[in-house]
């Protein structure tokens, strides 16, 4: 019989002994293989990382079976981390992309006489009747509108909810995750549309 260390009190017990007798630390005997120094269970008779024979040339070793309360506090830390960082991904990823409101003016076709794109890129308006004449609308500027849906995201059901308005209807509103559109319709001043980025 040889003495070993207690890995958890450090005091000497006999190697045959299933728990120190001091600490009562329970002992798991590990054997190392003489080819690749594979550290593996005393029950296992063939390495599996090289396939050595461990019937035998071992090396016994012995490891407490007790988990330091250190190594638990740092792993339910980190999962706790990766969990975090999986979670913020995650929203991100499914935010929709930042829309840069002079890229959707230059796309839609819009031009400087029906349509004003905001200095600060917030907003683009859309005036159907830029010169108040009666009972007129400009139908150019009607497909800088459908355009301009389209692009922002906003289904066709907008262009006829748009074409329907009436005058006694006030404005009206519909938006998505990245726009809030409003509009107004008078006979004598035509559709006027804003399209403004949402915060």
């Amino acid at each position: 019989m040889a003495l070993i260390k207690c890995s958890e009190c450090g005091k000497e017990i006999s190697d045959t002994a299933k728990e120190c007798i001091h600490c009562g630390c329970p002992i798991i005997k590990k054997v190392v293989c003489s080819e690749c120094n594979t550290e593996v269970d005393s029950t296992v008779k063939i390495c599996p990382n090289c396939g050595n024979n461990l019937g035998t040339s071992l090396v016994k070793i012995n490891i407490p079976k007790k988990i330091n309360p250190r190594f638990i506090q740092i792993g339910v830390i980190v999962i706790g981390i990766i969990v975090v960082v999986i979670t913020i991904l995650k929203v991100t990823s499914s935010q929709s992309p930042k829309i840069k409101m002079s890229d959707v003016f230059t796309k839609a076709g819009c031009d400087n006489y029906y349509c004003e794109l905001a200095s600060d890129g917030s907003y683009i308006e859309v005036d159907t009747n830029p010169l108040d004449l009666d009972d007129f609308s400009s139908t150019t500027a009607f497909d800088m509108v459908k355009k301009l849906n389209k692009e922002l995201g906003f289904n066709e059901s907008l262009n006829s909810k748009m074409l329907k308005t009436r005058a006694v209807d006030g404005t009206l509103s519909d938006e998505n995750d990245n726009v809030k559109v409003t509009w107004t319709y008078h006979p004598d001043k035509g559709l006027n549309v804003t399209y403004e980025l949402k915060k």
